[in-house]
């Protein structure tokens, strides 16, 4: 199956907060040096918030959000005081506000920020350009910027209309099943080789996301992949029929291999033991497909097999 795309590691982000947390208390220690007393609370203060970001964001992943908004927070306040201070204002500095809310933000909140913020980096900066230069020049820097991000959540939504597995588990979605179950049964024919599909009804997953939740509901199909996936062989498909109904295609398996691996994977779910609802428990048909049977009749009944098994369990 095709491997899902794994998030990037938080020891990055810890990184990122720990070097924006050293240049602020860098920060500090020069206006210390310097003797400007009245501007090292605030970059004393940003280093060690910036500090408790990375301490979190390493303690909980889920937290990324609200870290990057106590990163962006603290260098919004950093760049308005030197801002402040400073009597000009080199052109470049014009450009570090909305490209750091495009690096830390999503798309659409660092759009807003940098929108809502425009004036008041306008009114701070004491550039050498006109007013209406500097504008057309921040909203410039603003529409380029977007342009990566944008691309990035382009091709993120491309993989996930591509993405042959299911959001939920490590299964098939019904698209990619259909596509594999039906080239599989071209082959079988055209090879003379046998073919056979499992088809599994689970009554416990309704009952479980109805009771206990989604958490519970995710958990129960990702440890029901786990165990048919190790039951079964490496070049065997698990796919998502429709709601809690699950076809595992065996090629090259004949009705006894079927019944075996059958058997098999009943007895390994029933070791697969959930503290609110026990056992893992299901229901489990054998379907073959008749010699020189069509694509469109053998799906059919595949689906009144499915929905015979579901009758039967209410």
């Amino acid at each position: 199956m095709t491997p899902r795309l794994e998030p990037s590691p938080s020891r990055l982000f810890v990184l990122v907060y720990l070097l924006t947390a050293l240049f602020a208390a860098a920060q500090a220690g020069w206006h210390y040096l310097m003797g400007h007393y009245d501007y090292i609370l605030l970059p004393s203060i940003g280093a060690l918030l910036l500090l408790a970001a990375a301490v979190v964001r390493l303690a909980n992943h889920l937290a990324q959000r609200m870290a990057s908004y106590m990163l962006i927070s603290t260098g919004y306040l950093l760049l308005t005081v030197e801002l402040i201070r400073l009597e000009r204002v080199a052109d470049l500095w014009l450009g570090l506000p909305p490209v750091l809310a495009l690096l830390l933000l999503p798309l659409g909140p660092a759009l807003v920020l940098n929108l809502l913020l425009a004036p008041l980096w306008l009114l701070l900066m004491d550039i050498e350009m006109s007013l209406r230069q500097a504008t057309l020049s921040y909203l410039t820097l603003v529409a380029l910027c977007t342009l990566a991000p944008w691309e990035q959540l382009r091709h993120h939504a491309l993989l996930r209309a591509t993405d042959p597995n299911d959001p939920q588990c490590e299964a098939l979605t019904p698209s990619a099943l259909e596509e594999t179950l039906q080239s599989e049964l071209a082959r079988s024919q055209a090879l003379e080789r046998r073919l056979s599909v499992l088809v599994i009804y689970l009554p416990q997953l309704e009952m479980a996301g109805e009771q206990f939740g989604q958490r519970l509901y995710r958990h129960m199909l990702q440890r029901f992949c786990q165990v048919a996936h190790h039951t079964c062989r490496s070049h065997d498909s698990l796919g998502r029929a429709e709601g809690n109904l699950f076809w595992l295609v065996l090629p090259d398996t004949g009705d006894n291999g079927a019944l075996m691996v059958r058997n098999r994977l009943l007895a390994a779910l029933e070791r697969c033991v959930l503290a609110e609802t026990g056992p893992l428990t299901a229901r489990i048909a054998v379907c073959t497909p008749q010699p020189s049977e069509r694509w469109l009749a053998f799906e059919q009944r595949l689906l009144r097999r499915g929905h015979a098994l579901t009758e039967s369990a209410s």
